[in-house]
């Protein structure tokens, strides 16, 4: 079984690539990415992982990319406008039925009939494309990645002690790229997983008075959540056309140990700075 994934390059890419070298031969991973000379995939073709060159803009280049390959893991595309994207994912799942490629997967967005943005219409629009292909598949349906943790103020929580948001009952589902990672890895490397869809959120949902409590103890600092009516950030404007609370067990299942914790994630932040 050889499995090629596209997005190798990209964040979320990079570990699942990395989670497929500790669980398969090196030689059985095949990485389509658009440029096969980039620093990011080095460290990939040194352990013996095939690079070839995939651009969804160029469908003869997938075809070459995914040939020889039984499975295709088709990490969603990163560009800006989904009127293209939709169109990359329709020309990955063509190139895919045209190769041979037996079992496809694909990483789409958590609850996605619930949402009221162009992405969830977009990637609808594309778990139905590849139904419609013929092709066995399994639909990863990735939460917000917990990321979004960067946006919500938190250094200058710990500062204040105090977490602002807008006036709402905001509730999260996030769910941290590694684990997210670590089921992808998962399905694409054993068997049973045909024709499943699985919602790829955390165990349990959290609210702002949980993140508050996690700020405390990873800093050492109290920290307590605050309503604010003139509070403006643009993100608590987005979060009410995304199913951000419902949870599902598919991910802890998939990945066979505890989640990291919004603890870990907060401390994992604050140690790293990279936080607004």
């Amino acid at each position: 079984m050889r499995i090629v994934m596209t997005g190798a390059t990209g964040n979320l890419g990079r570990l699942i690539a990395n989670e497929l070298l500790n669980r398969m031969r090196a030689e059985d991973l095949i990485l389509s990415v658009r440029r096969p000379d980039a620093v990011e995939v080095e460290p990939f073709r040194r352990q013996g992982a095939e690079v070839r060159y995939g651009d969804y803009d160029n469908p003869k280049s997938l075809r070459e990319a995914f040939s020889g390959a039984s499975r295709l893991l088709l990490v969603s595309s990163s560009h800006s406008d989904d009127t293209v994207r939709l169109k990359q994912h329709a020309a990955a799942i063509e190139a895919a039925a045209e190769t041979g490629i037996e079992h496809l997967f694909y990483t789409s967005f958590a609850y996605a009939e619930k949402g009221r943005l162009p992405l969830h219409a977009m990637h609808l629009q594309t778990e139905q494309a590849i139904r419609a292909s013929g092709l066995s598949y399994t639909i990863l349906r990735n939460a917000t990645y917990t990321d979004v943790l960067r946006f919500l103020g938190l250094r200058e929580a710990v500062s204040s002690g105090i977490l602002l948001s807008p006036p709402g009952d905001w509730t999260f589902n996030a769910a941290s790229r590694e684990d997210l990672a670590a089921a992808a890895a998962t399905v694409l490397t054993e068997d049973g997983h045909e024709n499943r869809m699985y919602e790829l959120t955390a165990s349990r949902a959290w609210n702002l008075g949980d993140l508050a409590r996690a700020l405390s103890e990873a800093s050492g600092r109290r920290v307590v959540h605050r309503a604010d009516p003139s509070m403006n950030n643009p993100l608590y404007g987005m979060l009410p056309l995304s199913d951000t609370r419902s949870v599902s067990p598919d991910l802890a299942r998939l990945v066979g140990y505890p989640l990291q914790s919004l603890k870990d994630e907060v401390r994992k932040l604050l140690e790293s700075k990279m936080i607004g």
